[in-house]
């Protein structure tokens, strides 16, 4: 799996995550997947900058 792959799928979980936020019945459960995605979201990010930034897959 490429570091493309890897930023793919965390940014596909985090959008997941952020949209069952939405359909949380609760503060709590939704808190919860809101700060999942979140999480999740900003580690696609660090892979990206890590792409864009030209020191390659590994």
């Amino acid at each position: 799996m490429t570091d493309r792959d890897v930023y793919l799928k965390l940014a596909a979980v985090a959008e997941e995550l952020a949209k069952l936020a939405e359909e949380a019945e609760t503060y709590v459960g939704n808190a919860a997947l809101h700060t999942a995605a979140s999480t999740i979201a900003g580690t696609a990010k660090a892979v990206y900058d890590h792409i864009v930034g030209g020191e390659g897959s590994h």
